[in-house]
């Protein structure tokens, strides 16, 4: 896990002007989820799931597991085969909802969320997921990221002219910067951010998970 850095990135300065609150925060976070024993710290209100929301598992589900995540986060891709895992075990009887939280301290972080939301309208995002957390090494501190990008998109067989529009538009730039936000609002301070059935986990393993999606099953 990376902290979240002190230099705003253009866009983003005024989404987090006067957060030095939730800053801290994070730093503080960082001690809890390198160490120690894993943690049930708290409970959440994060906004409602809706359609508008990348999902994955049955609506109406008895567990949501909600996760805030940075494509290019180091830990959120050491927990990502995990979240795999429990998609395949629990997938037909909970709901796993992705939501974007780019930091402000990667340079990709923005644009792999564009990607990810670009392969989602093609209902390739759990595909286009798996592929950035698998090679985050070879896009992370590439001079030019994009060509990677367009690369994993081919790969899945998306409409290339229709990723290349849905990756620049506005409306989805919009759309992760309101999650960013929402997210902040609801008390995201790092990533990867866990919240399953109200209650924030920051678990060290798949057993963590499991304990607390079970004992709501």
């Amino acid at each position: 896990m990376r902290r979240l850095g002190r230099s705003l990135l253009t866009w983003q300065a005024a989404l987090w002007a006067g957060s030095s609150l939730v800053l801290i925060l994070g730093a503080l976070a960082i001690v809890v989820f390198t160490g120690g024993p894993s943690t049930e710290t708290a409970t959440a209100t994060l906004p409602q799931v809706t359609a508008t929301d990348i999902t994955y598992g049955p609506e109406g589900a008895p567990v949501v597991v909600v996760e805030y995540s940075d494509f290019q986060c180091e830990a959120c891709a050491r927990f990502a085969p995990m979240l795999a895992a429990l998609r395949a075990k629990y997938g037909d009887r909970v709901r796993f909802v992705s939501r974007f939280f780019p930091l402000i301290n990667h340079p990709y972080g923005m644009l792999s969320a564009q990607v990810a939301y670009a392969a989602s309208l093609q209902s390739k995002f759990w595909e286009m997921q798996d592929l950035l957390y698998e090679r985050q090494s070879e896009w992370s501190d590439a001079p030019d990221a994009y060509p990677y990008f367009k690369g994993y998109a081919k790969g899945l067989g998306l409409d290339m002219s229709r990723f290349r529009n849905d990756l620049n538009a506005q409306t989805t730039k919009d759309f992760i910067t309101r999650q960013m936000a929402e997210g902040t609002d609801a008390g995201v301070n790092h990533t990867p951010w866990f919240v399953v059935n109200g209650t924030v986990l920051v678990p060290n393993d798949i057993a963590d998970f499991e304990a607390l999606i079970d004992a709501g099953l």
